[in-house]
């Protein structure tokens, strides 16, 4: 984190912000249009991401010999993914949204999905420019110019801070200070959900009929660890961290609503 290496894609993220967002005040493009040229480009970085990612590897079969557990190869092959690459943190979750935000007709749910839509963009993709887990283990600038995920990851989270800058700005949207509720309300369920997803996706350990542990543990939305490497040994812990992650999720989506109530009081001004 904050290598020569990062510092240097998070000026071309920037830069890449600045250029879509200057672009989209000067040329005022259909909200429709924005939504589905941001839909083909996010489709398209998750097909960068899957042939980046994938991998070909031997299909195995489980054996006891000589009284241990082992893994023989089967002879086959297949494609895999690993659960971490799924679409199922904030940021990928924007492919959905993009999707809904192109068939949904009801006026009302539109409007909480460019809410949610705008608070996740900024504020998620945001954060990734702080924490990219795109580039972790990463230090030397040839290391990150060299990777295609690394500019896969960067230049898509640069998008989805343009696509929520211009749901903010969007008449057409309509997105209000007001909408927060709802926007904390969905961000709650999203969360919750990751609770199964990553146990689901996290490969469990037994020993007997006894849970001893977690093989590969999935940390989709990082409710089950932190991205700070806070050690939490026990439940107690833990639940202490979800208070935490929760007063921060309120405070940084309330930090993200202040320039719509400012701007909602400038046009009342006006109007006035």
């Amino acid at each position: 984190m904050f290598t020569l290496g990062h510092l240097l894609f998070s000026l071309i993220g920037a830069a890449v912000i600045a250029a879509g967002v200057i672009l989209c005040q000067k040329k005022k493009p259909p909200l429709r249009l924005v939504l589905k040229v941001c839909f083909v480009l996010a489709l398209l970085s998750e097909v960068v991401k899957i042939l980046s990612l994938i991998r070909i590897v031997p299909v195995v079969e489980a054996a006891v010999e000589n009284g241990a557990l082992i893994y023989r190869e089967t002879g086959a092959f297949t494609p895999y993914l690993e659960a971490e690459h799924l679409p199922f943190e904030l940021c990928s979750y924007q492919i959905f949204f993009l999707a809904l935000a192109l068939v949904i007709k009801s006026r009302k749910w539109l409007k909480r999905l460019y809410a949610l839509m705008y608070t996740s963009c900024v504020v998620g993709a945001g954060i990734f420019f702080i924490t990219p887990s795109a580039a972790m283990g990463l230090t030397t600038p040839g290391e990150f110019f060299s990777s295609v995920i690394v500019w896969r990851a960067f230049l898509y989270h640069a998008m989805v801070v343009v696509l929520g800058v211009y749901i903010g700005r969007s008449e057409e949207c309509g997105v209000r200070f007001k909408d927060i509720r709802w926007t904390l309300l969905l961000l709650a369920c999203l969360d919750f959900a990751s609770f199964y997803l990553n146990s689901i996706m996290s490969t469990p350990v037994y020993q007997g009929d006894t849970l001893i542990g977690v093989g590969n543990a999935v940390n989709y939305f990082s409710s089950f660890n932190n991205p700070l490497g806070i050690v939490m040994s026990n439940k107690g812990q833990w639940l202490a961290y979800l208070v935490i992650r929760l007063v921060l999720a309120v405070v940084l989506t309330t930090l993200a609503q202040l320039p719509l109530l400012k701007k909602e009081r400038r046009q009342s001004y006006e109007n006035s």
